[in-house]
Parts: structure tokens; C-alpha cells; sequence
């Protein structure tokens, strides 16, 4: 009976144990699951508010198109103007005036400046601009140098002069707008006249106010190697330390190169005789123009203005599934004045005119990092260096190493090189142990005795030849560690010798490069 009750008391534990881990199971799936669920809740909570944002969006769109509905001649000349921007040769612009518009006199223009009718153009671009000034002279200027560059001298130059007369300080952020009129006065599309007022009313009203136009970094920065006349392998002290003046002079000798190469790049595109039809926007920048001007198209009349807006927003809203996104317009804001400045300056792709443009604004800042540069590169070095040698500081000038330094160097070298002690104490241990066993076998005449001490004398001679072998061996090592050492010594005079001379070739070149930046930048 007691073997029958422990057995179902086994059973039953077991039975427990498989109940427990069974448990234990359905508590980590229910856990998962309630983990899954709560993730599917709260994508289902994310995709039906997507869903109710977008019917929101869809309902209230048909009721703002309901409303704009009431503008159809307004929309009609934003369609029209924009097919004749895009290409469309209309034979006749059949547009109704809409009161306080001012696109309908501007798209007026827009149809008879195709025509080539200059004249007609012109009146028109004035209608437009008496209703809104603003708007109707920035359409101007970037239709007339999207669609008939040639006229963009006409019609543009004093449109430029109103709106851009200067570029503001460095630090202040333009709109998209104003970058476009930068773009096209820089370039030369409105004529020589309007990039010279726009050039000197900007630096007459910077100097005014004292404002520092920032370095160009991508210009003043050492390039990865050396090149041109202040190139050269870099110098090295062997296993001693190389003073920092050198390098710093090495690195600034090999900026201003760059510097002085790219001003003269830059100079150089300049000097050419640019034709005219060249003076036209580049295609980057015809991007840029042509998206301005649609946005500026596509903003609307004053009344509808607001609609639009609201429209394009309700449909971005259902075009991204429920999600608001950023909309562009034509005054949005694209980055600050010396931002752009450098961008225009050390782009390779910027047009010849416009990189011109930006170096001679940013004239002063150039010199003054090439003064800074030349400053540096023509910094004296110090009359020593330090080489570190086993430990020892060894102080190098251009006559030679400093001889107290080498000495405590030998000094140190021979501190390290010399011979263990242990075998020489070993042999003075068997010789005092000899001597004494040779006394007590003369006096016993022991058998014994005598081979102890006969081997002790032997152990005696062999510790002491191994001994003297081991200081032979320190004694030719220090020889030839010393040998290198004064080796050493002497290629780290030679290569102070060296990284002198280059310093005064590094100061000379600067000096060279400097006095070509300024005959650039005062020709």
C-alpha cells in the first residue's frame, strides 16, 4: 500500500508540474496576444482617423469648390498664363477683366511680349501694376527673362532696381522671390547697369553698417595634399616630435595656394567676353525662376487667395491619406544672404557672372583669410626641437644636438644595457663555498670533501666564463645601440635642418600667394 500511495503521489506531482507549465504558456500567449492587439487597435485607431481626415478633407474641399466656382474668370487667365509660360502659342488671349486682379493685365502683356510687340507689353505690365506692384513687377521680370531674354534688359532693369535694391545683411533669410531677382541681376539677364547698382548699393550699405561678411571655409581650408608651389613632403623629425609650428605653417602655405587658385579661377571667368545669349538663366536656375513663377500664377486674386490655399491644402490632406504637408509659395523662404553668397562663390556649376558677383562681395572677408593665412604660414619657428631618445629629451637646433642631452641618452642606453649581476654573484658564491670545502678536506682528508669541492671549483670557472661572455655581449650591444643612437641624433639635426629651410620656403611662397590674391582682387 505505501508503494501504491508514493506512486500516485508522483503521478499527481507530475500531473501538477504539466498543469503549472501549461499555465504558464497560456499566461505568455495571452500576454502576446494582448500585446498584438494593441498594436493592430492602434494601427486600425491610426488608419480610421486617416480615413476620417481624408472624408473631412474630401467634403470640405467640394464646398471650397463650390465657393470658387464664383471666380471662373480669375481661374480662366491663371490657365491661360500658364499655358503660354508653358510653350502654348495662343493666336488670341480672350480673357474678362476681373475687378482688383492684377494678372489679367499681366498675362496681357505676357501675350502681346510673344507677339513681340514690346510696346503693347510694356503698357500692360504698367496696367498690372497699378493694381498690385509688387506682384505684377516680379511677374515682369521673371517672365521676361523665362520667355524672351532679350528683353529682359528692357523691362527688367528698373523692375530689379525697385524691388532688390540691395541685399541684406548676411545673416537674413530671402524668399524665394527675392533669390530669383539675385539671380537674374547677378547673371547679367537685366543688364550690366542693373548688376552694378545692385553690386555697389550692397557694399556701400554693408560697409555703412560694419557688416562682416563670413570666411569662406571651403576656400581657406588646407587641401588633403599639398600641391602647386607651397607643395612638398611633409617632414618628419625621425623618432623624435616635430614642432607644431611647422605643420601649422605647412597647412596655411598650402590654403592660401588653394585660395589663390581659386580667386583666379573665379578672376578669370570674369575677364572673358561673355555673348549675350549666354546671359541667359542656366538651367538650374530656370527650374528655380519658372517654379516662382507658377507658384506667384497659381496664388490667385486677392478675394480667392485664401480658397486656394485652403483648396491645396485639403487636397494634400487626401493625397496623403489624411496627413498635412508643407505648401510651397513663391514667398517661402529659401535660405540666408551668406549662405547663399558661398554656394554662389564655390559652386562650380554657378554661372561665370554670378560667381564673379558673389567674390566681389565677398572681396574683404577673402584678403583678410588670406592675411590670416599668410600670418600663420610665415610664423618664425622656435631656435629648437625636442626628440625623445630612450626616454631622454634631446634638444635640436640647426648647429647640431645639445651635448649634455646625448650624454645623459648614453648614459641611459648604457643603464639598460648592462650585464646581470647574477652570474657574477654566483661566481664569487662558489668560489667563497670552494674555499671553504678545499680548508675542511685538507683538514679531514675526506673522499667526499674532495669531489665537493672539485666540483665546486668547476662550477666556479664556468659561472665565471659565462659571466664575462655576458658582459662582452652587454659591452657590444651599448656599442652598437650607442652607433645608432648618434645616427639618430644626426638625421633629427638634418631633418630640423630641413623643416627650417622648408618653413622659409612655405613663408616665401605664402608671401608670393598673397600678393597674387590682392593683384586679383585690385586689378
Amino acid at each position: 500500500m505505501s508503494w501504491t500511495d508514493y506512486s500516485q503521489n508522483v503521478r499527481i506531482r507530475e500531473l501538477q508540474e504539466d498543469l503549472s507549465g501549461a499555465y504558464s504558456q497560456m499566461a505568455r500567449d495571452r500576454s502576446r496576444m494582448r500585446s498584438e492587439l494593441g498594436r493592430i487597435r492602434g494601427t486600425l485607431e491610426q488608419r480610421l482617423d486617416r480615413v476620417s481626415a481624408t472624408l473631412d478633407a474630401f467634403i470640405e474641399l467640394s464646398d471650397v469648390r463650390a465657393t470658387l466656382a464664383m471666380f471662373d474668370n480669375a481661374a480662366i487667365t491663371r490657365h491661360r498664363t500658364l499655358q503660354m509660360l508653358d510653350g502654348a502659342a495662343l493666336p488670341s488671349l480672350d480673357l474678362e477683366d476681373v475687378h482688383g486682379y492684377w494678372l489679367v493685365p499681366a498675362a496681357r502683356g505676357l501675350h502681346a511680349l510673344l507677339r513681340d510687340d514690346i510696346n503693347q507689353a510694356r503698357l500692360r505690365f504698367d496696367e498690372a501694376a497699378g493694381i498690385d506692384l509688387e506682384r505684377a513687377r516680379y511677374f515682369t521680370a521673371l517672365a521676361c527673362a523665362l520667355t524672351r531674354s532679350e528683353y529682359a534688359r528692357t523691362l527688367g532693369e528698373s523692375v530689379s532696381a525697385d524691388l532688390l535694391p540691395h541685399l541684406p545683411e548676411p545673416g537674413v533669410q530671402l524668399n524665394r522671390g527675392q533669390r530669383a531677382l539675385w539671380i537674374l541681376t547677378a547673371d547679367g539677364s537685366f543688364g550690366d547697369d542693373a548688376r552694378e547698382h545692385l553690386l555697389l548699393s550692397t557694399l556701400q550699405l554693408w560697409s555703412a553698417e560694419g557688416v562682416q561678411v563670413p570666411p569662406v571655409d571651403e576656400w581657406s581650408a588646407s587641401p588633403g595634399s599639398s600641391s602647386g608651389r607651397s607643395g612638398g613632403r611633409k617632414p618628419s623629425l625621425g623618432t623624435g616630435k616635430l614642432s607644431t609650428g611647422a605643420t601649422t605653417q605647412r597647412q596655411a602655405a598650402a590654403a592660401i595656394a588653394h585660395l589663390r587658385e581659386q580667386v583666379a579661377k573665379v578672376t578669370a571667368l570674369g575677364s572673358e567676353d561673355t555673348p549675350l545669349e549666354t546671359l541667359s538663366p542656366d538651367e538650374a536656375s530656370s527650374d528655380f525662376l519658372r517654379d516662382t513663377l507658377r507658384l506667384l500664377v497659381e496664388e490667385g486674386s486677392q478675394e480667392e487667395a485664401p480658397l486656394l490655399a485652403q483648396a491645396n491644402r485639403l487636397r494634400a490632406v487626401i493625397e496623403n491619406s489624411g496627413q498635412e504637408g508643407a505648401l510651397p509659395a513663391w514667398t517661402d523662404t529659401v535660405d540666408s544672404v551668406g549662405a547663399l553668397l558661398r554656394r554662389d562663390l564655390t559652386s562650380e556649376s554657378a554661372p561665370p557672372h554670378r560667381r564673379t558677383f558673389s567674390l566681389m562681395l565677398q572681396r574683404t572677408a577673402v584678403l583678410e583669410t588670406a592675411e590670416d593665412l599668410m600670418t600663420r604660414a610665415g610664423a618664425p619657428l622656435p631656435e629648437k626641437a625636442e626628440a625623445n631618445f630612450h626616454g631622454v629629451k634631446v634638444n635640436i637646433t640647426a648647429s647640431g644636438a645639445e651635448r649634455r642631452d646625448v650624454e645623459r641618452s648614453h648614459q641611459r642606453l648604457r643603464d639598460r644595457s648592462g650585464p646581470e649581476q647574477g652570474k657574477r654573484s654566483a661566481f664569487w658564491v662558489y668560489v667563497s663555498v670552494g674555499a671553504g670545502l678545499f680548508v675542511l678536506s685538507l683538514l679531514t682528508m675526506n673522499g667526499v670533501l674532495w669531489f665537493l669541492t672539485v666540483c665546486t671549483a668547476v662550477a666556479s670557472g664556468v659561472t665565471f666564463f659565462a659571466a664575462e661572455r655576458e658582459r662582452d655581449d652587454a659591452e657590444a650591444m651599448f656599442r652598437n645601440q650607442s652607433r645608432k643612437l648618434d645616427q639618430q641624433v644626426d638625421q633629427a639635426v638634418q631633418d630640423w635642418r630641413r623643416v627650417r629651410t622648408e618653413a622659409e620656403e612655405y613663408a616665401a611662397a605664402a608671401r608670393s600667394d598673397l600678393a597674387e590674391v590682392h593683384k586679383l582682387l585690385n586689378p
